[in-house]
Order: structure tokens, then sequence, then C-alpha cells
């Protein structure tokens, strides 16, 4: 088993300004804000759209780390893992010196519900939780993120020249079609008798719905909104489509 030294960070790495990093409490609430303002989705009650945000921003946050595009520091940090045949795990810090490498957020991720995260804190911790198969452990204390680099943020301005709470998108342009994406819809479901229905005439799923939305973005933008969006698209059509559904059987039973 090979433990890697605490990382605790001295100064500030070059290419990050002083001042640039900000609380993972903060970062939370910057992309968290932005899924608010620009989710075109419209929740049934404010707070399932708060829900909504917060999941979306941990999601993306996570999925950046753990692509090593994303620069986080912590106040303590240590690691310590093996591989599953039991030989030592030899860990490079391939990132800039003082940040966390990628492999720990990789593992924190894999553990779902046995890991520990308390955004509010900054500590991410995972291992000793009697989960099964578990040979590793890990922990960040006093996490800090640099803000250049998080999702669905188009600011990297540092926290004492623009607040959290007074980032605002009203009149922004949008930055994915949705509109023109569900008109591609409408136009293939009217095309032809098979419409939207699966290869083996089966109706469709909220993925299937994912996928014709997001191979019509490639098609016309080159890129994909996130998958949370897509799924969230599709399974509100499949809601629409159930109730149609229901709709004309109800109107057949009063026929009848």
């Amino acid at each position: 088993m090979q433990t890697l030294p605490c990382v605790r960070p001295v100064g500030v790495e070059p290419h990050i300004e002083p001042g640039r990093w900000i609380s993972s409490r903060d970062a939370l609430q910057l992309v968290g804000q932005a899924y608010m303002h620009h989710d075109p989705i419209e929740y049934a009650t404010d707070e399932i759209q708060r829900c909504a945000a917060r999941d979306n921003a941990t999601e993306a946050i996570l999925r950046r780390l753990t692509q090593g595009s994303l620069l986080a520091r912590a106040v303590d940090f240590a690691f310590t893992s093996d591989l599953e045949d039991w030989h030592p795990t030899k860990w490079s810090l391939d990132e800039p010196a003082g940040t966390i490498p990628k492999t720990f957020w990789s593992e924190l991720k894999s553990r779902g519900r046995f890991a520990t995260q308390d955004w509010i804190a900054g500590d991410f911790t995972f291992g000793d939780s009697g989960a099964p198969f578990e040979n590793s452990t890990g922990y960040a204390l006093g996490v800090q993120f640099d803000p250049s680099a998080l999702p669905a943020t188009s600011s990297a301005s540092a926290p004492n020249e623009q607040k959290v709470h007074a980032i605002t998108t009203r009149g922004a342009r949008r930055k994915w079609d949705w509109d023109g994406a569900f008109l591609h819809l409408a136009a293939v479901a009217h095309h032809s008798p098979d419409g939207l229905l699966r290869e083996d005439g089966g109706e469709p799923n909220q993925s299937d719905i994912g996928r014709h939305l997001a191979d019509w973005f490639i098609g016309t933008a080159g890129d994909t909104p996130e998958d949370s969006q897509l799924r969230s698209y599709g399974r509100r059509f499949v809601e629409e489509l159930n109730a149609l559904k229901l709709l004309d059987a109800n109107k057949s039973r009063v026929a009848g």
C-alpha cells in the first residue's frame, strides 16, 4: 500500500492569480445559479428547480474534476489505494503542484453513497465505511476551486470582483437552441408513420429522445448540452406522450 504525502499548498500556483481560489460552497452556488437561470425546463415548484440546479451543478463540477480540467486544492489531503490484485498503486500527481489529483475525484465519484461530500465545509472523504471490496481511502478537507474553469459559468473574476449573489442572466442569449431541437423532433414524428418509434416498433423512452436531441445538436452546433438536460427533456417528452395516451383511452371509454 502506498500513501501519498499530505498536500498542503504553499502560496499559489504561478498560473492562478492570488485571491482567485474560491470555497467549494461559493463554487457550488455559482454553478447552481447558472443552472437556475439557464435551465429552460419548467418545474412544478421553485424547490424542485433548486434541487435540480444543485444536482446538475455537483454533477458538472465532479465531471470536470475527474477529467482534470478543473483544479482544486485542499487544506489537508491524503489518499491511499491498492489495485484489485493487491499490488501497490503508483499514483502520480500529474496536475500542477499543490492541486488534488483527478484520480482522487474519480475514486470519490465511484463510491456513490459510500462517499461523503460536504460542499459547505469543503470536505470530501471516502473509505473506512464498511463498503464491500473497499481497499482505498482518501480525504480532502477545506477544498477550494479555481473559478476560471468552473462549468456553466462564463465569469473568471475573483470573489472580490464579483459577488456570488450578484449573478444575473436576464436578457442573456440562450446557448442551446431548444426550440429548434423540438421543432426537429416534431418534423421527424410527422414525416413518416414510424415517426420516433424505435427500430423494433416500440415507443421511444427518455434515452431515445435524448439521443435524437443530441444528434440534432451535434449536427447543428457541433456540441451537445449536459446529459442531465437531455435526460430531463426526454423524461418530459415521455410524460407528455403518456398523458396523451391516457387522454385518448378515456375518450374511447366515454364514447363506448
